[in-house]
């Protein structure tokens, strides 16, 4: 009997063993179910979390696409209106002061000396001297100052005068390069002599023309390098008026040519009064009619001519960019501008309103200004200000800075920032 139940009571303890062993197999079956729920449950979430990161990311570049194609836009559109004053000094000038500008400054140059001013106001250095009737020409950041039928002539760059001397006739026109080589056209009765020097005042070389011959010398041109120069005449002959632009090297090429003239061409019933170098290779003779361009280093060659049918107003250029302007051909507008770049081609035609008095092109902003009004263009012909000033302006000079100009009245020099 207890055998028996001893069996029984075995019979029960591996039952029992067999059962848990059976739990434990059903847990460790059921427990891979759950991770592998619970993993894709993590990942399904997970997916969601990115698509929302990734739809607010693309929202957000949106939004500041937006808000930056907004305000490339208006500031392409925007027109000023007003200024603030940053300084104002009083002028104490006399009589025949010249202010032009010279790299980021500017000079002021009357008879009695030059003196180069930061766009503040601030005088940066001075240099006297005594002139009758001083004349500027620049080239960059190199200026040459010359008494205009006097003999005197001073060259500066910006840190002061680099060299002065004086010629042996009297000055009609003087030009300098970057280098301070200076061109000067001399007058001899009927005779013309252009020298060339340094900026000590060492000669060159010099070329001789004659007024029968050639005519009288309306405008003279010296290349950057100061290797050419470029002379527009005027000659009338039986009534006939007609202009001959002339091309010297006094490099080796023109060392064989006679006077050095390596190249020239004859425009009938024509005026050239203005020409200029873009650079060593490139030069434009401004004609009453249109424009004619030259390139090439050692022989200019004309490439390019443009006639205008209308009558040209006004010309303006400023070493790298040209332009005219003309009556309107629309009855809303009183006046149309075409601007050109270097290599002669039209890039900008706009109309506009503003009666005058002057205009000039400095560092690719072209002013337009009479007494009370002024408009600034860039050379897209994109009007960016269009505003009144409360004293009568007599000049406009862009200086060092954003939106900084000096305006020039009869009593001050005061320096604005444009709105």
């Amino acid at each position: 009997m207890s055998f028996l139940k001893n069996k029984i009571k075995k019979y029960r303890e591996v039952k029992e063993k067999i059962d848990e062993e059976d739990l434990l197999d059903l847990d460790m079956a059921e427990e891979p179910e759950s991770l592998e729920e619970e993993k894709e449950k993590l990942w399904t979430k997970l997916g969601r979390h990115r698509r929302s990161i990734r739809k607010h990311r693309l929202l957000f570049i949106g939004v500041f696409c937006l808000l930056l194609i907004s305000g490339l836009l208006f500031l392409y559109l925007y027109v000023g209106t007003d200024y603030s004053v940053l300084s104002r000094e009083e002028r104490s000038d006399i009589s025949g002061t010249i202010y032009t500008e010279f790299g980021e400054n500017f000079l002021k140059c009357s008879s009695d000396g030059v003196t180069c001013l930061a766009g503040s106001g601030s005088v940066l250095w001075n240099s006297t001297f005594n002139m009758q009737s001083p004349m500027i020409n620049i080239c960059g950041t190199t200026a040459a100052v010359a008494d205009q039928q006097g003999t005197q002539i001073h060259i500066f760059n910006e840190s002061g005068q680099i060299g002065q001397f004086q010629t042996s006739l009297p000055i009609e026109k003087v030009r300098v390069a970057r280098q301070g080589v200076v061109a000067a056209v001399l007058s001899d009765g009927d005779v013309t002599w252009i020298n060339f020097y340094d900026s000590q005042g060492k000669e060159i070389a010099k070329t001789r023309t004659s007024l029968g011959e050639y005519g009288y010398p309306l405008d003279v041109a010296l290349s950057p390098d100061g290797m050419k120069i470029l002379v527009s005449y005027l000659r009338v002959t039986q009534g006939i008026m007609n202009t001959r632009v002339c091309f010297y090297n006094f490099d080796s090429v023109g060392q064989t040519e006679l006077n050095n003239m390596v190249t020239e061409q004859t425009y009938d019933n024509t005026v050239a009064p203005e020409v200029f170098f873009i650079d060593q290779d490139t030069s434009v003779v401004l004609l009453s009619n249109g424009f004619s361009l030259f390139k090439g280093r050692q022989v200019p060659e004309q490439k390019k001519k443009v006639e205008f049918e209308s009558e040209i107003l006004s010309a303006f250029h400023d070493g790298e960019y040209f332009g005219f302007i003309f009556k309107s051909d629309k009855e809303e507008h009183k006046y149309k501008m075409l601007i050109y770049n270097a290599a002669g081609r039209q890039v900008a035609k706009t109309y506009f309103d503003l009666e005058y008095k002057q205009v000039k092109l400095r560092g690719g902003r072209l002013i337009l200004f009479n007494d009370r009004n002024f408009e600034i263009y860039n050379t897209r012909g994109r009007r960016r200000f269009s505003g009144t000033y409360d004293k009568a302006i007599q000049d406009i000079i862009k200086v060092k800075g954003f939106q900084k100009y000096v305006v020039l009245t009869q009593n001050h020099v005061t320096t604005v920032r444009l709105k």
